[in-house]
């Protein structure tokens, strides 16, 4: 009974381990980059002048921050895959 016990450590550790590995591609939070946001207050001598250029910030901002948003969520993802894998690497070593 002990060996088997050993084994299944032994099991799990190797699959964190293994897990371990693959996690450098994971996405983080930290590898998000939140957008710069455009000035919010243009005058208007600046929209008349430059209205497109204001226009093309703003679109400009609205793209990065859904690349920003989809990052987010990639890393949410990512995280909660991380902690289920060491739940069951829990429940299995405790939970026998």
């Amino acid at each position: 009974m002990i060996v088997v016990g050993l084994m299944r450590l032994w099991i799990v550790a190797g699959a964190l381990l293994c897990a371990g590995g693959a996690s450098l591609a994971e996405t983080l939070a930290t590898d998000c980059i939140p957008p710069l946001r455009p000035d919010l207050a243009p005058s208007p001598a600046l929209l008349r002048d430059y209205g497109d250029e204001i226009r093309a910030e703003f679109d400009t901002y609205f793209d990065q921050a859904q690349t920003y948003l989809n990052c987010l969520a990639a890393a949410s993802a990512d995280a909660q895959a991380e902690v289920r894998l060491v739940l069951d690497a829990y429940q299995e070593i405790f939970n026998e």
